[in-house]
């Protein structure tokens, strides 16, 4: 039995579909202003997406994926930083990066990644397709690491490559598409909320506080995130959900505590 199948009470209700937040873009940052030597871009194009796929890159160094007649993205190295600070911010709140706003901040350039088919596509399979972009751009211009802008998350390079093996639609790297941002409530007590759901259409996730430990609830919610990006807005409010017959953790459609104008699901763990 898979780990959220206990829904105990309504039936499950659809939310209206908002494809306009579906994800079309990433950036990768670069420690260099100018771009290596592009000539393997068709050699990395086909290891990352696999026979039939080409890459062209041209002078003003953006690179062209393309699979027959058809376009797949783009990848445009820009010769300056992200502005704002917005991906060193955003490092610095991943706990999964350590020294992440250092390390951001070494970057001098970035590429803008841009999936043009999403319209024909999930919102799982664009987010596969822009992160198999980023695969590309980060060993083409040897990027240090992967802001997604939809969840305001940004993950090292090593971090990104290690979640995109084995990626597939049943198989989906939550981490690298949701924020998952850990806040200390008391000494012996922490929550986390996610940021992102809304590309998949759905209500993003949240522990106001419980007893686990950082792993352990981690691995709890993203759990969940991925359960719901699966198999979509299934848990309605007055819900349990657990990971046998026996745990029984009531979940309800509340506001947020990031955004009360925002509804989400609330876990709520006991004592």
């Amino acid at each position: 039995m898979s780990f959220f199948d206990r829904f105990r009470k309504k039936k499950p209700t659809k939310e209206a579909a908002d494809d306009e937040h579906i994800t079309r873009h990433c950036f990768v940052l670069c420690k260099s202003n100018a771009p290596d030597d592009l000539s393997l871009a068709a050699r990395v194009v086909a290891d990352v997406f696999g026979a039939g796929y080409s890459a062209e890159p041209d002078e003003k160094n953006i690179i062209t994926i393309t699979r027959g007649n058809q376009t797949v993205g783009f990848l445009a190295h820009m010769p300056a930083a992200i502005p704002g600070g917005e991906a060193e911010e955003n490092a610095d709140a991943n706990f999964l990066w350590p020294n992440g706003r250092d390390e951001a901040a070494a970057h001098r350039a970035h590429v803008i990644v841009t999936n043009i088919g999403a319209g024909n596509l999930t919102p799982v399979q664009s987010a596969i397709v822009v992160s198999r972009l980023a695969l590309v751009a980060l060993k083409l211009f040897d990027g240090i690491g992967v802001y997604w802008g939809n969840a305001g998350v940004c993950n090292s390079r090593a971090v990104f490559e290690d979640f995109c093996e084995d990626m597939s639609e049943e198989h989906v790297p939550v981490p690298l598409w949701l924020r998952f941002q850990l806040v200390r409530t008391s000494d012996d007590q922490i929550g986390m909320y996610t940021l992102g759901m809304r590309q998949f259409s759905l209500m993003d996730i949240e522990v106001d506080r419980c007893s686990l430990d950082v792993g352990d609830l981690f691995g709890f919610v993203s759990n969940i995130a991925n359960y719901l990006i699966q198999s979509g807005p299934v848990i309605n409010d007055g819900d349990t959900v657990g990971g046998s017959a026996e745990e029984r953790i009531l979940v309800h459609h509340r506001p947020s505590m990031v955004d009360p104008k925002k509804r989400v699901y609330k876990i709520v763990f006991e004592g």
